[in-house]
């Protein structure tokens, strides 16, 4: 999940990204151990306090960082497996916890790039509608009856927020969802094609708005304002305002 940028961006202005902000990253003594030589480079920093570092120049990756709800790799492997029966996702080579509370999952690379990352985030024009269609063809792809998951309303809710906060339920159109389906999670190739998605922890059975709510939130965070019609038309969707309220709203909660 990704929070709002410090400064909002003005239109035709690239945002800062805080995620990117990783100069007093130091490799985790794990993290040298599983790289055995090569090279590491730490890439993102999400907002619960971990890092993913890249080994080899991407063909393998390490995720690590402290237990948390939104991190559990066990959970994250499993949908893992599943997955890669029906769309491109990364291959688990190792998974772990150690004594002092901080857990990691090592895949393998997928041979692409972030749509945020490199020459992809200045060019939203491109990418925008493409992250749409990604987003579609994940949703199109996979069975909503075979799926083992849910990611459901009271799943994410209890605890959290009440459904008075939320307001009227809306009627479900169920598919499986990507469970953090912002711009980062999408993996290009080099003509800017969707190639893959990463960051699966939380996939499940939910409203497609679900996922479209963060996605189109993390447009303005990534791209700067105004891209949402290109979403949408890269998806092939109406705007529906009550269900983007609703699940915006649930996502801010959280």
């Amino acid at each position: 999940m990704e929070p709002m940028p410090r400064r909002l961006a003005v239109p035709g202005e690239v945002p800062d990204n805080p995620h990117l902000h990783l100069d007093d990253v130091l490799v985790p003594p794990l993290v040298a151990e599983l790289a055995a030589g090569r090279s590491v480079l730490p890439v993102w920093r999400n907002e619960i306090g971990g890092v993913t570092f890249a080994i080899a120049d991407g063909a393998e990756y390490v995720k690590i960082g402290p237990a948390h709800r939104e991190f559990v790799p066990d959970a994250e492997a499993q949908r893992l497996a599943w997955l890669a029966g029906y769309v491109r996702v990364p291959r688990v080579l190792g998974l772990g916890a150690e004594p002092d509370g901080t857990v990691w999952l090592h895949t393998a690379g997928l041979p692409g790039t972030s749509a945020v990352l490199g020459e992809w985030l200045t060019r939203p024009d491109q990418v925008v509608p493409e992250l749409g269609r990604a987003l579609r063809a994940f949703h199109d792809a996979l069975p909503v009856a075979e799926c083992p998951w849910t990611w459901s309303l009271a799943d994410r809710s209890v605890g959290r927020t009440s459904a008075a906060e939320l307001g009227p339920t809306p009627v479900e159109d169920l598919v499986v969802c990507h469970g953090d389906a912002c711009n980062p999670n999408f993996i290009l190739d080099d003509q800017g094609r969707s190639l893959g998605y990463v960051d699966l922890g939380q996939c499940g059975v939910a409203d497609r708005w679900a996922d479209l709510a963060p996605a189109l939130l993390s447009l303005g965070w990534n791209y700067g304002p105004g891209w949402e019609a290109a979403f949408l038309g890269g998806y092939g969707i109406d705007l529906d305002r009550a269900k983007l309220g609703f699940y915006t709203r649930l996502w801010e909660a959280e």
